[in-house]
């Protein structure tokens, strides 16, 4: 019985890219969302409950500190806003807070490209590593 020793990762280079650029526009959308639904709620003043509430500008500002390190592949960036999207998300329904069921369908798919841009990032890394240690000259 012959036995091949190959490597195996979940992704290729380019479908980790990918998926890094989905959880990039998936990133970008939960942020419109969130500032939209905020828009709605209070109108011209929320830009001053944005400034009022610390808390709500800081996480603001963090979703767009990791979006811009999801353009650098960063793993910490990407898992963090995985984090930031279901934590709030599992709190919610475990208080008995289940969206309706537009906003469960939006919730599952940005929960899916957060989740496989950490994957990307991770597969990513990973590959670049592998290349440049298969690679390396005599």
């Amino acid at each position: 019985m012959l036995t091949k020793q190959r490597t195996h990762h979940a992704m290729n280079l380019r479908q980790a890219e990918k998926a890094i650029v989905n959880g990039i526009y998936a990133a970008v959308a939960w942020l419109l969302l969130d500032l939209g639904i905020l828009f709605q709620e209070h109108g011209e003043r929320t830009l001053s409950i944005l400034i009022s509430q610390p808390a709500l500008a800081a996480g603001a500002a963090i979703v767009i500190v990791c979006i811009v390190g999801l353009f650098y592949k960063s793993r910490l960036a990407a898992s963090v806003l995985f984090l930031l999207f279901v934590v709030p998300l599992v709190l919610r329904m475990a208080q008995g807070e289940i969206p309706s069921g537009v906003l469960i369908v939006f919730s599952l798919l940005l929960l899916y490209f957060l989740l496989t841009a950490v994957l990307g990032t991770f597969n990513y890394h990973q590959l670049k590593t592998s290349n440049q240690t298969d690679t390396k000259p005599d």
